[in-house]
């Protein structure tokens, strides 16, 4: 008499595979990109064929930003280790803490305004068909990671 236990064994084996390779690949597929700044510039700049004249004024807005950034980033860093300084001392939510926050928030705000500023000015050097690629390119990636 032939054992049923095998086929089954074999069945489930097969469905935990698909499900397992399943569930890998659409994690690998749906998980958006992450890029650093210099990825997403030589990216984009690889789509946009920039001339010469275009990558020497880009260079000359990435530096101004490079310095510009670092110093954004630098203040959102205080101002975060000050708000964790006053998380670990105070036990109510009081003035002091609501302070800290919104230095955060401003300084994260002033960083963001910062950004995309830069992204005009990146914007302003490209011809009338690099922008509509450039603006599709920062629109889309700003939609993944926003979700």
């Amino acid at each position: 008499m032939k054992s049923k236990l095998g086929p089954l064994l074999v069945t489930l084996a097969l469905v935990a595979g698909a499900g397992a390779g399943g569930a890998w690949i659409g994690a690998r597929l749906l998980q958006p990109p992450t890029y650093t700044h210099d990825e997403f510039h030589d990216r984009l700049f690889s789509e946009l064929q920039l001339s010469a004249e275009q990558q020497s004024l880009m260079d000359a807005v990435e530096a101004r930003y490079a310095v510009e950034s670092k110093m954004r980033r630098e203040r959102l860093t205080a101002a975060n280790r000050v708000l964790a300084d006053i998380l670990e001392s105070e036990n109510t939510y009081d003035a002091a803490v609501e302070a800290a926050l919104e230095n955060v928030h401003t300084t994260m705000f002033d960083l963001q305004k910062s950004t995309i500023r830069h992204l005009y000015e990146m914007r302003d050097i490209l011809n009338a068909e690099q922008k509509a690629i450039f603006d599709g390119y920062v629109a889309e990636t700003l939609r993944e990671f926003s979700d």
